[in-house]
């Protein structure tokens, strides 16, 4: 028998586990939501996010509410499905209406031992922290963010060198390596969940591109950890003075006690080394 299953995700790490569990002959998937189509790029050209591609790729049925309205909800009625799972979906968040359609609920993989860090943006925030251990968790949704009893959680270390997206394709990717044994397992044993310790939660806010300006006085290694949490995005930045003592603003890809790979506005990407004798970084603090 295989159990029939609705999948929620948005983002590239949603497609780790969204084609892992396309492999699972346990489980069919009966619907893909995702986040409707919207420009994006210099030309504003409709696009399709990478969930909605996979879904595109394998020729299967497609829902992209912009809300979770009466209309969408009967849509997810009519699917009965045995189960749900939300990878990286985002708002909007599910009622108790939605939660109660499918069987067995609505199971969320969030890459953080929760209860710390809960929020939309965990794998920088912990880098930043310096944190050195991590775990990606599986839990039971309910109607508060982040909230829900925990099934499982699977720990996996964070490297020295870890940037927002080895962090994020590491954790998926664990997650995704134990898929079927952690579905089944709950599925068999709905019951046996962990309540949250709330008294333990953390949160941090999201990342936007004003907040992703480097603090030059921060000590060096956490300027490190900065830059690698912000890559592939917003990319941490600053500004430096031309000759002119003309203000620009620079993205910093990559840093080590000093820039290494960057970019100033308008020009292509380069190294730090190459382009110092030119520029001077607007550091109040030097």
């Amino acid at each position: 028998m295989a159990y029939s299953i609705a999948f929620f995700g948005s983002s590239t790490y949603s497609v780790i586990i969204l084609e892992k569990l396309l492999t699972l002959t346990d489980f069919t998937v009966t619907a893909i939501i995702t986040k409707p189509d919207k420009p994006t790029g210099r030309s504003q050209a409709i696009t399709a996010n990478p969930v909605a591609e996979c879904a595109y790729r394998h020729q299967l049925p497609l829902l992209q509410p912009t809300d979770f309205t009466p209309d969408f909800i009967a849509k997810f009625e009519k699917l009965k499905p045995d189960v749900a799972l939300c990878v990286a979906y985002g708002p909007p968040f599910f009622n108790q209406k939605m939660i109660d359609i499918p069987r067995y609920k609505i199971i969320n993989i969030h890459p953080s031992p929760l209860p710390k860090y809960r929020g939309a943006t965990p794998g920088p925030w912990q880098i930043i922290n310096h944190e050195t251990t991590s775990a990606v968790t599986f839990f039971q949704i309910d109607t508060l963010p982040d909230h829900g009893p925990i099934i499982t959680q699977l720990p996996f270390t964070i490297d020295n060198n870890e940037t927002s997206e080895s962090f994020y394709s590491k954790a998926f990717s664990q997650a995704a390596s134990h898929l079927s044994s952690v579905l089944l397992d709950y599925i068999h044993h709905p019951d046996q969940l962990t309540p949250q310790d709330h008294l333990q939660k953390t949160y941090y806010p999201k990342f936007t591109k004003s907040t992703a300006q480097i603090d030059w006085q921060w000590e060096n290694d956490k300027i490190s950890r900065f830059v690698r949490a912000m890559n592939p995005w917003p990319v941490a930045w600053t500004t430096v003075l031309d000759r002119q003592n003309k203000p620009l603003n620079m993205k910093v890809f990559s840093y080590n006690e000093q820039p290494v790979l960057v970019q100033i506005e308008g020009k292509k990407p380069c190294q730090w080394q190459q382009i110092k004798n030119y520029y001077r970084l607007n550091n109040p603090h030097n």
